[in-house]
């Protein structure tokens, strides 16, 4: 029966699996709202279409699903592309669809509403594709080449662009084509090669990164059966447990995890770039892979990005480690010991203030064994991408790494709640960082998720303003003037308070998940930290 082409779209996304999408409704955009009263599909309105693509990327992270978002042309796509380029550093995957003015309007008629003359060239930049939809037919197959992309490559934004005309248009349902496309599989003789230096290693190692997220299991038992530690990115740490002996949810920005490396004769480096922001965090160029490399990644380039490999694997991280597994000699090394050694000695390098972090997280999480910590670029944040293992997979994640943006936590968070995890969502922002997303309290109070938000009060950027005066530069524009966060959540109808010390805090977050309320706290960082025992 025929139909819109906005409805339409909206019942492909339902076959699709699609169970939120996420946007702010514009005059561009409303026959895509058409469909979407009658359909499964739950809509979240943030008060900024950066908010709805953060809050995308929190859900497609908790969820293993694509993060959906609906925006209008112009503005709301360049709002969107900061939260697309996040998305894209960080391999997750969102459909970002919005609207576009009439193709060759801006030729002869110039001046029309949220005009931009190459909408789709701006978004290419933080997309793996963006393309422009000339007719209906055109719309199922993009369709149906993003969500093969999204399971059979690496993962990232797709950008499709529907002109505003064509939205309205009557049409046929949209043809429904369910992915079919499989991830890329390593070369048998690639997989012999890297067995081979595999078993004649004396000292092997694992680092994976995110690309290697969903091969947990194939990789505890690769690691189990050759005896080798596994050292996980800030996007890995689901790999292993903390409590695992080979598990080593530490940063090679630190020394301790640098000399594991570099007494490694033979390194598998799996689903990571081996880019600076998980090993060179300092950017010493200090870090270094003097023995065999082992490369596997499902993107072609990265095998050769930073360091190229003796062997590169190109395919699947799960499929690879899979045929690893079959290829491979029992061995043992006693890596347990030299993990427990490089977890001990990384945890002293820390110094008091980092472990201090560490050891408030670590509180937190063994009262709450599957709390998800969703985290923004703030003090503790770093200090748990250095040192912090999580109990289970998908427990920790944020901005710090790649694009790196402030005011990605607190939508981000919401997104992840959406998804259903089994434990409490904990937003970790700063309060320079939340100052971005104020609004989106007000999105935490329409979406009814019972997330506690975390802000950590230093009044400004205290870690810019650190850097400065480490620099010799005289701190500039990082003293800032904060509101009563506590009012402002309260005005909104969530719950708040402020804490300065550890038991208070537990309790908080205890009560917040018993009553199941959305809870904000805000925490003095120097009366905290004055409260928190030295380590030792």
């Amino acid at each position: 029966m025929a139909t819109t082409l906005g409805v339409a779209l909206i019942r492909l996304l339902e076959q699709y699996q699609v169970e939120y999408v996420f946007g702010i409704p514009g005059v561009h955009t409303v026959e895509l709202y058409r469909g979407l009263g009658s359909s499964t599909i739950t809509h979240h309105t943030p008060r900024h279409e950066q908010g709805a693509g953060f809050m995308a990327d929190g859900y497609a992270r908790s969820s293993g699903k694509p993060g959906v978002c609906l925006v209008i042309t112009g503005p709301g796509l360049t709002n969107i592309t900061t939260a697309m380029g996040q998305a894209l550093a960080d391999s997750i995957p969102m459909l970002v669809i919005s609207a576009v003015n009439h193709p060759g309007s801006t030729r002869h008629t110039r001046g029309q509403l949220h005009e931009m003359p190459n909408q789709s060239g701006y978004a290419a930049n933080v997309a793996r594709f963006s393309e422009t939809i000339s007719c209906p037919d055109d719309l199922a197959g993009a369709l149906a080449r993003a969500f093969n992309l999204f399971g059979s490559s690496r993962p990232g934004p797709v950008h499709l662009e529907i002109p505003v005309p064509l939205l309205g248009e009557v049409c046929e349902p949209l043809t429904f084509a369910p992915p079919s496309a499989l991830p890329p599989v390593p070369a048998s003789d690639a997989i012999t090669r890297a067995a081979q230096l595999l078993n004649s290693s004396q000292k092997p190692l694992i680092l994976a990164g995110g690309g290697a997220r969903n091969a947990a299991t194939a990789i505890r038992q690769l690691a189990e059966k050759i005896d080798a530690p596994v050292a996980m990115t800030i996007n890995a740490r689901r790999i292993l447990p903390k409590d695992h002996p080979l598990a080593l949810p530490v940063s090679a920005s630190l020394q301790a995890m640098r000399r594991l490396i570099e007494q490694a004769d033979t390194v598998l480096a799996i689903g990571t770039e081996l880019a600076p922001t998980d090993y060179d965090m300092y950017r010493n160029f200090g870090f270094n892979i003097p023995g065999k490399l082992i490369r596997c990644d499902i993107d072609n380039r990265a095998l050769h990005t930073n360091f190229s490999g003796d062997v590169a694997l190109y395919g699947d991280a799960g499929a690879a480690v899979s045929q690893l597994l079959q290829a491979v000699d029992s061995q043992q090394h006693d890596a347990a010991t030299a993990v427990a050694q490089t977890i001990d000695a990384a945890f002293k390098e820390l110094g008091t203030t980092m472990q201090k972090h560490v050891l408030l997280l670590e509180a937190i999480r063994d009262k709450f064994p599957e709390t998800v910590f969703v985290g923004d670029s703030t003090q503790l944040v770093y200090s748990g991408n250095l040192f912090y293992g999580t109990k289970a997979g998908g427990q920790w994640f944020n901005s710090s790494t790649g694009f790196g943006t402030l005011g990605y936590a607190l939508p981000a968070s919401i997104g992840a709640a959406l998804a259903k995890p089994a434990g409490p969502v904990v937003c970790l922002i700063g309060d320079g960082g939340i100052q971005f997303v104020l609004g989106e309290l007000g999105t935490l109070a329409d979406s009814g998720v019972a997330i506690v938000v975390i802000v950590w009060a230093n009044e400004g950027y205290r870690e810019i303003k650190s850097s400065m005066q480490n620099a010799d530069v005289k701190p500039v524009g990082v003293d800032l003037s904060v509101p009563d966060f506590c009012q402002i959540a309260s005005a909104y109808g969530l719950a708040a308070c402020r804490i300065d010390n550890l038991d208070t805090l537990l309790d908080a977050i205890a009560r917040a998940q018993r009553e199941q309320t959305a809870t904000l706290i805000e925490i003095n960082e120097d009366a905290m930290m004055e409260s928190l025992k030295n380590p030792g």
